[in-house]
């Protein structure tokens, strides 16, 4: 799995890679919670370029989206089918707003 951490609009964009699974989800923990913790409440994981993903990782998603909406922000998805899928599957699409782009997903974080 690779990370890759940027900006768009000043709002952190989390851009995931590869396999995402119990082994190295904590990767992606540690980057929601690290944006929080400087004071980003409106964030964007992009995993539009994942090949795999575990329920570790929707457990990792759910824990961030709670952290942000307590700040009063909010957590978008950007994703493939296989995370369309995934997360309605899990009837998480009822939770997590999910974008096909990443700008889309900048619109709909807008205050």
């Amino acid at each position: 799995m690779e990370i890759i951490k940027r900006a768009v609009d000043h709002v952190p964009v989390i851009e995931i890679h590869g396999q995402i699974d119990l082994s190295n989800c904590h990767m992606l923990h540690d980057e929601i919670f690290s944006a929080v913790e400087q004071g980003d409440y409106r964030l964007i994981v992009d995993l539009k370029k994942i090949s795999y993903i575990d329920s570790s990782c929707l457990g990792v998603l759910l824990g961030g989206l709670d952290l942000v909406r307590k700040r009063g922000g909010g957590l978008a998805i950007v994703g493939n089918p296989l995370v369309d899928r995934v997360l309605t599957l899990t009837g998480l699409t009822r939770l997590f707003p999910f974008h096909s782009s990443v700008n889309d997903a900048l619109a709909g974080l807008k205050p």
